[in-house]
């Protein structure tokens, strides 16, 4: 059979071709192209064209024939097609190249369009459809920008090195975790965050990949150290992946600081270790809990039992002394009657004092006791207080000595509130004291910390001395407890503390202080204290 290459051909040698011959094989070969194009004449006269199912330029092919570029074609090729002619008209030999879109979303198309020069001047338009083109590179360079996105924003540390161990790629978790900028370690060698000890050995483990292809950590996850650029070493997870690019070899580390999770293992173990004497003192804690609260338990029932009492006795004498009253008022003298009606009025003043406090009390609990401040004098304000119960203490000979230095005592209170304090514990006081004795009160000024805060402020209070029997060293903090009062009281002294309970409370949401003492001699000492001023408290 005879060899194909003693046929002569024609685009291996035109010249042996008349041009006739040349253009005809040309229009063969461009007919049977799947892309549209337009053949133009040098005048810019659309002379022919070919079209394509792939292509749509607006108006049908043949409706051009015959018209000027800046007639037939639309505005978006018009300005190219001029372009394209200019460009030719010096450069013949060369080839003008573009790219075009036509549509609405979500039909657009994409256009890559070539014109090249003929033969006899005239110019061949080459339309080809690149649509699917542009969604594959689309689809690539969202996929690529994804990667991007989620490796600059994974929680663990992203490397990759090349196969020499020089850094490619560090995320913003790794220059967080190691102290480095992407700056500072793109090109440089990964042993910039390898401890010491372990620089020799990486390289060595690379060398030996590269040369024998034997795997040492890749795919095997593994707990190893690294090192900041402070220089502090801190425990890590590592796991190694490969991949390959037209540069070579790239290995992706995924690296965690694990840090946090070995604290909580070295505590861990520690707790497991004595895990037996944990377990002893949270017993004894229970059994402590167990105890406090069958005494609250035990005391509030106590309490109940006392305030059910203390309720019980002024509304039996208020009905008693009615009824007696109602019965023997035709019969008795009217000093009987008065005196019937001063127990009446006495008893229903102890019920509304029982109930008064109560109230208090809820109040304080749930946050709605309302105060005034403003500026008083805490000595005049004691004064009144004492003035108020001169006939209490009268009856019982008992002096209040107001230790006065001849100034003002002043701060910023309630006023109302602040003698009710201060009535509570005078009334508290003579529950225990004898007759016939005195009660010392003092001025004090020192600073102290308020609650709530954490700096010292100024103070002002009182100090109230009796020369009774003291209270039990163990009550002296129980006594302000709702619930829990002194043994006096359990011994059989009348009263359900809650005066010093509310008063305490008060003095509390003025950031003061309020506690008991007693004197190394006899009796006991109540020390109330609050700010001298209330600016800046909270």
């Amino acid at each position: 059979m005879e060899s194909n290459s003693s046929f002569p051909r024609i685009w291996q040698n035109p010249s042996n071709f008349p041009a006739e011959t040349i253009l005809r094989e040309l229009e063969n070969l461009l007919r049977s192209n799947p892309d549209f194009w337009l053949k133009i004449n040098k005048e810019g006269i659309i002379v022919d064209y070919k079209s394509s199912r792939f292509v749509n330029i607006g108006d049908k092919p043949e409706t051009l024939l015959g018209k000027h570029i800046d007639v037939g074609l639309p505005p978006y090729l018009r300005e190219i097609a001029t372009e394209a002619l200019a460009y030719l008209s010096e450069k013949k030999s060369q080839v003008f190249w573009k790219e075009y879109s036509y549509g609405i979303e979500p039909n657009i198309r994409h256009v890559e369009v070539r014109f090249v020069v003929l033969y006899e001047g005239y110019i061949m338009s080459n339309h080809r459809d690149i649509t699917e083109r542009k969604r594959l590179e689309s689809a690539f360079l969202e996929s690529e920008s994804r990667f991007l996105s989620m490796a600059q924003n994974a929680a663990d540390s992203i490397i990759i090195i090349n196969d020499e161990g020089i850094i490619q790629f560090f995320n913003k978790t790794a220059e967080d975790t190691f102290g480095y900028s992407h700056e500072e370690v793109i090109g440089k060698n990964v042993t910039m965050i390898i401890p010491g000890e372990y620089k020799d050995k990486h390289d060595e483990y690379l060398r030996r990949y590269k040369a024998t292809g034997t795997q040492h950590i890749i795919g095997v996850g593994r707990e190893l150290t690294a090192q900041r650029k402070s220089g502090e070493i801190f425990p890590c997870e590592l796991s190694v992946g490969e991949f390959k690019t037209k540069a070579g070899k790239m290995f992706t580390g995924i690296l965690r600081d694990i840090s946090q999770r070995k604290l909580q293992e070295q505590e861990l173990y520690q707790y497991r270790n004595h895990l037996e004497d944990l377990v002893e003192s949270q017993t004894m804690d229970l059994k402590m809990s167990k105890n406090i609260a069958e005494e609250a338990s035990y005391m509030k029932s106590l309490f109940l039992a006392n305030i059910s009492h203390e309720l019980k006795t002024p509304i039996h004498a208020i009905l008693s002394y009615a009824e007696l009253g109602e019965e023997k008022s035709a019969s008795v003298s009217p000093e009987k009657i008065k005196e019937y009606f001063q127990i009446i009025d006495s008893s229903g003043k102890r019920l509304l004092g029982l109930l008064e406090n109560l109230l208090d009390i809820a109040k304080l609990e749930s946050g709605k006791m309302r105060y005034l401040f403003e500026k008083n004098c805490l000595k005049e304000t004691t004064k009144f207080v004492i003035n108020e119960m001169r006939l209490i203490l009268e009856k019982r000979g008992i002096t209040v000595v107001l230790v006065d230095k001849e100034e003002r005592w002043e701060a910023e209170f309630d006023y109302e509130r602040i003698q009710q304090v201060i009535r509570n514990i005078l009334s508290n006081a003579l529950k225990f004291i004898p007759n016939d004795t005195n009660i010392e009160i003092s001025m004090i000024r020192r600073e102290f910390i308020p609650r709530k805060t954490q700096s010292y402020v100024n103070g002002i209070g009182i100090q109230i001395r009796d020369f009774g029997p003291g209270i039990p060293p163990e009550d002296l903090d129980k006594i302000f407890e709702k619930f829990i009062q002194s043994k006096q009281v359990k011994a059989g002294t009348k009263g359900t503390g809650l005066g010093l309970s509310i008063s305490r409370e008060i003095v509390n949401d003025h950031h003061g202080l309020l506690y008991a003492e007693n004197h190394e001699s006899k009796g006991a000492i109540f020390t109330m204290l609050i700010p001298c001023s209330r600016e800046g408290l909270r």
